[in-house]
């Protein structure tokens, strides 16, 4: 009789060196309905809008009293960018996870930037002036759900492009969104730093 070492006892559990490791689509389509749902009880308590009665569904630089309450505005790319980079970082961090684990991070992390952009403390830091009515003052349900579904179209992005395209991708969008509109990840985060908004 064979001694081979390799072979398997007949009914026992084999586990493949490298599976897959991760959540299933129920559990990430739950994540994200669960995500919704507390979007939407915070920006219910922050008495925020659900939308623009403006009819239109974007916004351009010139229109700010539009941008975070209509459905797209340019700082829509800049959640494309945020769902790429952090898909190229956990990609590499966690290469065997499934995407639906990838789907279900995105959301979450995209949810947290939400509903902690929207806090009145946070506006604050950022040197918005709350006395301007074109300035920003949070934003609509619908905005917010839409910078969600652009997260998650950035991740999308980067499981399909090389990841050096990726970054040079989320470099040109910063440095154009920086010239085209006078912000941006850098220049917002220069703001919140006190002495230098």
């Amino acid at each position: 009789m064979s001694s081979d070492s390799s072979s398997t006892v007949p009914g026992a559990p084999t586990t493949p060196p490298r599976a897959r490791r991760g959540i299933t689509r129920g559990q990430a389509i739950a994540a994200l309905l669960g995500a919704t749902l507390a979007k939407i009880g915070f920006f219910l308590w922050l008495d925020r809008p659900v939308g623009c009665d403006c009819g239109r569904i974007w916004a351009l630089p010139s229109e700010p009293r539009l941008n975070s309450q209509v459905m797209l505005d340019p700082y829509t790319l800049l959640h494309v960018v945020f769902g790429a980079v952090l898909a190229v970082v956990l990609m590499r961090l966690r290469p065997r996870w499934t995407g639906w684990t990838l789907v279900m991070a995105v959301v979450i992390s995209s949810t947290l930037w939400e509903l902690a952009e929207n806090l009145p403390p946070v506006i604050l830091m950022f040197n918005y002036d709350a006395g301007d009515p074109l300035a920003y003052h949070g934003d609509s349900l619908l905005n917010a759900s839409a910078d969600t579904a652009a997260a998650l179209l950035g991740a999308g992005m980067a499981r399909l492009l090389p990841v050096p395209a990726v970054l040079l991708a989320a470099l040109a969008v910063e440095l154009w969104l920086s010239a085209w509109i006078g912000d941006g990840f850098v220049i917002a985060t220069l703001r919140a730093i006190p002495g230098l908004g």
